[in-house]
């Protein structure tokens, strides 16, 4: 018989028990990481081999944006949108929207908000020479925005420019590429940006966003929902999101008054007006964490209002007229008639406003 003398006491138990998931979880990370590196080199190596197959791709670079979307690429037109083709004005008045994958997603061109907000417009005979363009390039931050406006946006001469601020837009990059040896995208790398990442609340949250392991038991194991659901019982989940909690952040609302501030000036320098819609996010509607803390829930729409007051923008919260049923999964994209809904809000906040004048242009008014 054994003497329980002789059997290894329970700290030692426990610490060659953590000892041996440690070494399993130092090989599956590992594991991973050779896959992955595998994966990366036979993009690069298709890039390299063609570069026809890298024109089908969604995404081109572009020095001063990081990326633009590719006109050879599906349903894009000539300027690397998703709209019909942008001819010259001829004397109708123009409205430029600008944002991201919120504006772009749509079953086609016209289900996208923007194709729902022009198809609204046009119903009433008074509002129908007026073009809208759908600027929206998914990824983009409101910091990509301006930059966008100011090296391709300003020659489509707009009199009137949209911004659609979704709550991710706090980043000054949200996603980035990957690039092969001659500057080129490697498809399919598109990811979270670095700087998303390190503004993440906490030392496991960065953790678990660059870690191979932790990121696949994220994705594919039911104890992530377990985790998530603690983290919301103990404040609130967009907190924990690292996409769009920067917008409940204070560090980041400067610049995004600075960029603003260049939207309005741009505007005054080009001759055309700027307005902003914000669009909330699902877990913005639950009520126990509107119970809990509204100020708190509603802090970016709030942040924003303040900021267009200052730089005399007009602002449209769509908060009090949507609800969370008109949001997909990710609590951050339109269903499809979350997408009409939102087109049809907007039309009419342009209409009361008077922000889309009656069949008259500014190239008309001269």
């Amino acid at each position: 018989m054994t003497n329980p003398s002789d059997a290894p006491g329970w700290k030692k138990l426990t610490l060659l028990s953590f000892l041996g998931l440690l070494f399993a979880a130092g090989l599956l990370e590992a594991g991973l990481r050779v896959v992955a590196a595998v994966e990366e080199r036979r993009a690069r190596s298709e890039i390299q081999v063609s570069d026809q197959e890298s024109e089908k791709y969604w995404a081109v670079y572009d020095p001063d944006l990081g990326y633009r979307m590719n006109p050879k690429y599906l349903d894009l037109n000539a300027d690397g949108l998703r709209d019909h083709p942008i001819g010259p004005k001829a004397g109708r008045y123009r409205l430029l929207m600008l944002g991201d994958s919120i504006g772009f997603y749509g079953d086609d061109l016209e289900d996208t908000f923007v194709g729902h907000m022009r198809k609204e417009l046009h119903k009433d005979p008074a509002y129908d020479k007026i073009d809208v363009v759908d600027g929206c390039i998914k990824g983009y931050t409101n910091f990509q925005e301006v930059e966008y406006l100011k090296k391709f946006g300003v020659k489509f001469d707009p009199d009137l420019v949209g911004i659609e601020f979704c709550l991710n837009d706090v980043h000054k990059f949200l996603a980035a590429f990957s690039f092969d040896a001659q500057g080129k995208i490697i498809p399919n790398s598109y990811s979270l940006s670095s700087e998303a990442l390190s503004k993440s609340r906490s030392w496991p949250r960065r953790l678990l966003s660059h870690s191979y392991l932790l990121v696949w038991m994220r994705e594919h194991i039911r104890f992530a929902g377990q985790v998530a659901s603690y983290q919301a019982r103990h404040g609130f989940s967009f907190d924990y999101r690292t996409d769009i909690n920067t917008a409940w952040q204070d560090e980041g609302w400067a610049d995004i008054e600075k960029q603003l501030t260049e939207y309005r000036d741009l505007g005054r320098q080009k001759n055309f007006s700027v307005f902003l819609v914000v669009f909330p996010v699902a877990t913005q509607y639950q009520p126990d964490y509107l119970a809990r803390d509204r100020d708190h829930v509603l802090k970016p729409q709030r942040k924003l209002k303040e900021i267009c007051g200052r730089l005399s923008i007009h602002y449209y919260d769509l908060f009090p007229d949507l609800d969370a049923s008109v949001f997909t999964a990710d609590a951050v994209h339109l269903t499809k008639q979350g997408r009409e809904r939102s087109g049809q809000l907007i039309a009419h906040y342009l209409i009361d406003q008077q922000l889309v004048p009656q069949g008259r242009s500014k190239t008309a008014a001269k």
